[in-house]
């Protein structure tokens, strides 16, 4: 009796296991606030610098962004958690041909990504990418800067809203 008390519990552990999913942690929905489908403005304006459509894929492991600026530009990434350090990772590509990957992590109502590449005239770059999350407007604002120079300046890249449509 007491071998078929394990088996079932055995069973019923692994079928909770299976619904529940490998990426169905509380690591894995850090970066939910991100997902949906956005009008993105500049920071402060009503002026409509595109529109981004992210969605959880592959079993909810992957979240997908697809850009799509106003002015035709166009660019994906795909975003993973790492529950072995708790990391975010994100490898942008878009049309011209830049790839660009960052880790972090979320702090609070915040994901900080962070990368470097090296520039297509051989200099070492550093990148800084956040998503602030305002839960009581339901806004992103994504804030990406670059530096030339190790860190000591640092120039905003791309400043904007993400508005739920």
């Amino acid at each position: 009796m007491r071998q078929f008390a394990v088996l079932l519990f055995l069973s019923f552990s692994m079928a909770a296991y299976a619904q529940q999913g490998p990426c169905d942690t509380d690591g894995h929905h850090q970066f939910d606030f991100w997902v949906g489908e956005w009008a993105v403005y500049k920071t402060g304006t009503d002026t409509l610098v595109g529109h981004n459509t992210v969605r959880r894929i592959l079993g909810g492991c992957v979240i997908e962004e697809n850009w799509a600026g106003s002015t035709g530009f166009e660019g994906k990434s795909l975003n993973t958690y790492n529950p072995r350090d708790s990391t975010w990772n994100q490898v942008w590509a878009d049309q011209s041909g830049a790839t660009y990957h960052f880790t972090g992590r979320r702090e609070g109502d915040s994901m900080k990504l962070r990368g470097a590449t090296i520039s297509r005239k051989g200099e070492p770059v550093q990148f800084t990418l956040d998503f602030h999350y305002a839960p009581q407007k339901d806004t992103v604002r994504q804030v990406w800067q670059v530096s030339k120079d190790e860190g000591a300046h640092w120039q905003v890249i791309f400043d904007g809203e993400y508005r739920r449509r």
